[in-house]
């Protein structure tokens, strides 16, 4: 008995050690697997940006069997191109610049959406970090891809923002320190890549020197709205006001450089206001009456919170989820969203190679969510 008792506790151990290698075995495979997709750009025979889908909206309505309220998304726009979706460009190849060369992408992660009049308009970074980022312009009305905008820079294209009054649009960048750059409506219409070979050029470039970071970015009633991304800690948001002439308003920077302990031009742009907001905010968007932001980090779900808008003169700027109307759980991976009447558009990086292999579900999609829908959904109870 004693020895069939000592047998078989040696099976269980064996069986726990090769279980526990096998597991380990696993996860290293999974840790370089993940390395591997992040670091590296397959080979392609691509010449242009591609506008390929990677699922059906079939295959993505399954995919989103955990997530009912998007799958009614789609329904909603059961009678629209594509279900009220646009295909995301440049999944697998994009068109752009490596140290002022032409190259193709093939890791390109989409981050951040605006819309204009017309056009519906995609950031995107390379994960490598080897090539120009871009901004991919797509036909609002048909959902017809049209041309792909090189940056000059590789920024991280966290935020994008359409200035309606002035006919801006404001790009989310970084060189040595945050900015806020603009490239104009006209530049974007008249820009060819084909013809000069050349990334666009930035109307202003706007240093920033009260926010470590430019995350992401929305434009709302004359003011650009800019905040940082932080994975543990609440953030913050800055609000910079918009002068008649379409430029930030610019105060003098004598009081702000002992503070700061950098130098400064004479005159830089200063927040009118500062909320604080909760940790790992990818973007946020306006309606009339209401705040939203975007949640997300890793493979855990992301979140959309509600809130109401705050005044200026509010003791409480506090933009936290315990302060929020509602919070909605969606899919990983969300980044920016923007709102144009009474839709909301919003955009994942799932689709991009970097995440694609280990990220469920896969969406390669922006996706319109209608705006009072949003507002009900995952309504706090009182």
């Amino acid at each position: 008995m004693k020895k069939k008792r000592i047998h078989r506790i040696l099976q269980v151990c064996y069986a726990t050690i090769i279980g526990s290698i096998l597991l380990f075995s696993v996860c290293v495979w999974g840790y370089y697997l993940i390395i591997h997709w992040q670091e590296t750009e397959p080979y392609t025979k691509e010449t242009e940006t591609t506008v390929e889908q990677l699922h059906s909206i079939e295959g993505l309505k399954a995919s989103l069997i955990s997530y009912p309220f998007l799958q009614k998304s789609l329904d909603d726009y059961g009678s629209y191109i594509e279900n009220g979706t646009y295909v995301i460009p440049g999944l697998n190849a994009a068109r752009s610049m490596r140290a002022g060369t032409d190259e193709v992408c093939t890791n390109m992660v989409p981050q951040s959406i605006c819309l204009t009049e017309s056009y519906l308009l995609i950031g995107a970074y390379c994960k490598t970090g080897k090539h120009y980022s871009v901004i991919y312009v797509i036909e609002k009305s048909n959902h017809k891809y049209i041309k792909t905008i090189v940056l000059p820079g590789r920024h991280h294209m966290g935020g994008i923002a359409y200035d309606n009054i002035h006919k801006n649009i404001w790009i989310s960048c970084y060189d040595e320190r945050a900015q806020a750059n603009v490239i104009t409506l006209r530049q974007l219409e008249s820009y060819d890549y084909k013809k000069s070979y050349k990334p666009i050029e930035f109307e202003a470039v706007n240093d920033l020197y009260t926010i470590p970071k430019d995350s992401f970015m929305a434009y709302y009633k004359g003011y650009l709205y800019i905040g940082y991304f932080q994975i543990d800690n609440n953030s913050i948001l800055q609000k910079f006001k918009i002068k008649k002439n379409g430029q930030m308003r610019l105060t003098s920077s004598a009081s702000y450089q002992q503070t700061y302990d950098v130098d400064m031009p004479s005159k830089i742009a200063v927040p009118v206001n500062v909320s604080t907001i909760s940790s790992r905010v990818q973007g946020l968007a306006f309606s009339q009456y209401r705040m939203y932001i975007t949640e997300s980090y890793g493979i855990m779900p992301s979140k959309l919170a509600v809130f109401n808008i705050k005044d200026d003169d509010d003791i409480d700027q506090k933009y936290v989820n315990g302060n929020a109307i509602s919070v909605i759980n969606l899919p990983q991976k969300l980044e920016q969203i923007a709102i144009q009447g009474g839709d909301m558009y919003s955009i994942y990086e799932s689709g991009a190679y970097a995440y694609r292999y280990y990220s469920f579900p896969v969406i390669d999609r922006v996706i319109c969510m209608r705006l009072p829908e949003v507002n009900r959904f995952g309504q706090k109870s009182d």
